[in-house]
């Protein structure tokens, strides 16, 4: 089995952070191509202290802060494995299915919030909705911190 390309969503998060560290390591045992994904949903994107901006102008310093911790994570792991960077917008799951599917991605290595609840039922699993919709084999990352609780 070839893991050539693989795929890590990025949204600077610890369970994001989690992930990154597993993906880099199977990247760099693999020898494969690392591609870490952010993707700007913007009805999340916008904190209280940019509203006083026009539409542009947020824009612009979303796109430069997404850039500059991607170039931040670049510079951790591209001394273990080749790595390339994409931002993209619009829904998260879709943006990383189309990913996949686009740059024939071989693995994806994601992180998990662990939502449970009405949170779940209102936010949903990202994770969850990327796994029923890829055909590549998808590793879920979760804290050690996470709650698990069951049904």
């Amino acid at each position: 089995m070839k893991i050539d390309k693989i795929l890590c969503p990025v949204d600077f998060s610890e369970p994001s952070e989690q992930a990154l560290k597993y993906a880099t390591f199977l990247a760099w045992s693999h020898h494969s191509r690392l591609c870490l994904l952010h993707v700007i949903e913007h009805s999340h994107a916008f904190d209280q202290h940019m509203m006083s901006y026009t539409p542009p102008e947020i824009q612009v310093r979303l796109e430069d802060e997404v850039e500059s911790q991607l170039s931040s994570l670049v510079l951790r792991v591209e001394e273990c494995t080749s790595v390339e960077t994409d931002v993209r917008e619009g829904k998260a799951f879709v943006e990383i299915v189309k990913k996949a599917q686009d740059d024939n991605i071989d693995l994806i290595v994601m992180g998990s919030h662990g939502r449970t609840g009405l949170e779940h039922i209102l936010i949903g699993s990202v994770a969850e909705k990327v796994t029923g919709k890829v055909t590549c084999p998808v590793l879920v990352v979760k804290t050690k911190d996470t709650e698990l609780k069951m049904p």
